[in-house]
């Protein structure tokens, strides 16, 4: 059953007690995206998990046979409710469509239920949650929203009528669930695929097509979609001085910019952990100081939020501190997430970090643990 959540107005109350209805689509909430990125501010990412696809799963399989198909079991309400006892205060669900569309770009109504269900176990125990288009754009052969002109021209219908049914089967859902429209959306894919900016800066005019797109399908809803909190990404979620000067933030249908935010990516300063031999030194912070100072000039300043929407220790060949890693070296990893999250409560962002947290079994009710518990505590004593 779809949780309604009230954005009720003075308006909406006089009407209720004078037995007329309210109308929704006019109804504003009350919480704009810069107050709910600051209230996002201790963020994880459900990675692996609902964006996890495979081309040796059958068509119509039943749902967990994809989420567990990159090796993290199926989410359970029980994860949710330990991280949000931890003090993390938003989940990030990245979610990949397109083994669950039919020719006509239509979404299984079983694997919408599934993506639903572990959105409701994110708001139940109190937390922010965000979704999106996770797979559908990178680097896969199988991705199918690349930065190019003959693939805007080709798929941006289907794009909008994607965003158009997530939008409403959770029209209802109240200002906790923000939508996010694309996660690193690239030009070429792999071997070719084409990270940081594209060869051809032309093909960032596509970012901000696909971008546009998003706001409107979703806008075009109606109901609490009308004033929802959506969240635009960077080319490939860079921040190179090319991606964030010509990223055009939507124009809002409903006549505001305050319900629009953008979101970035950072493993910063690029492969700490082989370069500063895992250490997170002085030079690694002066690099991610400048990062926001960065993201302020192009977009906070200008009164949008920024949400890094994925962070972490990887580096060169996989190289990453995780929950197999010596204690000291998941105190490093703490460090860099405290940095970013001092950061983000100096700036008004939030930082979703990248899994690593709680990784594989030690999602699991019966053998729960934080896989990197002192990255946990960090980012939750950085965020107060």
């Amino acid at each position: 059953m779809k949780r309604i959540y009230g954005w009720l107005t003075a308006l909406a109350v006089v009407a209720m007690m004078t037995g007329c209805a309210a109308k929704p689509d006019v109804e504003k909430p009350a919480e704009t995206a810069k107050d709910a990125v600051k209230n996002m501010i201790a963020g994880w990412n459900l990675g692996n998990t609902l964006d996890a696809f495979s081309t040796n799963v059958a068509p119509g399989s039943p749902t967990d046979q994809y989420e567990t198909s990159w090796g993290q079991p199926v989410a359970e309400e029980f994860l949710m409710k330990k991280m949000a006892e931890k003090g993390f205060t938003a989940i990030r669900v990245p979610v990949t469509w397109w083994q669950h569309m039919d020719a006509e770009g239509q979404v299984d109504s079983v694997w919408m239920a599934r993506v639903e269900t572990v959105v409701n176990y994110v708001l139940d125990n109190g937390m922010y949650c965000i979704i999106n288009v996770h797979h559908d754009t990178g680097a896969a052969v199988e991705a199918w929203i690349k930065a190019d002109s003959l693939n805007y021209e080709a798929n941006h219908e289907k794009y909008k009528k994607l965003w158009s049914q997530i939008a409403t089967h959770f029209k209802d859902y109240n200002e906790r669930l923000l939508f996010e429209g694309y996660n690193e959306m690239l030009t070429g894919s792999n071997p070719n695929a084409e990270w940081s900016e594209p060869k051809d800066l032309k093909n960032l005019e596509y970012i901000n097509k696909y971008a546009q797109d998003f706001v409107d399908a979703v806008r075009g809803t109606g109901g609490k979609n009308t004033y929802r909190n959506l969240i635009v990404n960077t080319y490939s979620g860079s921040h190179t001085p090319n991606t964030l000067s010509r990223l055009v933030v939507p124009a809002d249908p409903n006549g505001t910019k305050d319900h629009l935010a953008v979101e970035v990516h950072t493993y910063d300063p690029w492969d700490w952990v082989n370069t500063e031999d895992m250490k997170w030194t002085a030079r690694c912070t002066e690099e991610v100081t400048r990062l926001f100072d960065d993201i302020d000039k192009a977009f906070i300043s200008k009164g949008y939020p920024v949400i890094i929407g994925e962070y972490g220790s990887n580096g060169v060949n996989e190289k990453t501190i995780n929950g197999s890693s010596t204690d000291e070296q998941k105190q490093e990893a703490g460090r860099q997430a405290a940095d970013i999250t001092r950061l983000c409560k100096k700036y008004g962002a939030a930082a979703f970090y990248w899994m690593g947290i709680v990784d594989r079994a030690d999602r699991q009710e019966a053998s729960f643990k934080f896989s990197m518990e002192q990255v946990a505590d960090s980012i939750v004593a950085a965020s107060k």
